[in-house]
């Protein structure tokens, strides 16, 4: 080994060095990533279409329960995931291609967007109107490209997942 072929090997991941724990976090994202996406296709099929079956007197009140009830299980694990996908460009192990951690990114990027100028924007209506089929009709737009884009990463996060460390994992067991 070079050189340089260390000290990259030490920046980005190498096997036995300080950055071991970016095959953990790898495998970490990967799992927050297929959570946040289940909970995406959950409310576009679920949730966000029962918004239509409230009684409309009963709606504000309903919605305001929605929006106490999802801060642990929603919110925090989805920025979360939009957050640290953004940034695996710069996390990645060294064997995964820059072309799997640009789809993560993209992922993430779209994912934060589509939910802060989107999806906020209707929740807030929502809770300012009450019930609004135009607006429920959009949340499902912005929650349909959030969801989309998280299942891209999912998948890009599971090819990753598969190939990081095959080529350590070889070479050890060559030994």
């Amino acid at each position: 080994m070079t050189d340089t072929t260390t000290i990259r090997s030490r920046i980005l991941g190498g096997v036995g060095t300080r950055a071991d724990w970016r095959r953990p976090h790898l495998v970490a994202l990967t799992a927050l990533t297929a959570y946040s996406t289940g909970v995406g296709w959950q409310a576009q099929a679920v949730s966000y279409p029962l918004f239509r079956d409230v009684p409309p007197e009963d709606f504000l009140a309903y919605h305001a329960q929605y929006n106490e009830a999802i801060p642990i299980v929603v919110i925090v694990p989805g920025f979360l995931t939009f957050l640290a996908c953004a940034a695996f460009p710069w996390t990645r192990p060294a064997d995964v291609p820059r072309g799997l951690a640009g789809i993560v990114a993209a992922s993430g990027l779209v994912s934060l967007v589509s939910t802060v100028a989107w999806a906020i924007p209707r929740h807030d209506r929502l809770d300012r109107i009450g019930q609004d089929e135009a607006t429920i009709a959009s949340l499902l737009d912005a929650n349909l490209v959030r969801s989309l884009a998280l299942t891209a990463g999912a998948v890009a996060l599971m090819v990753a997942t598969a190939r990081s460390g095959r080529a350590s994992r070889i070479t050890r067991s060559i030994r």
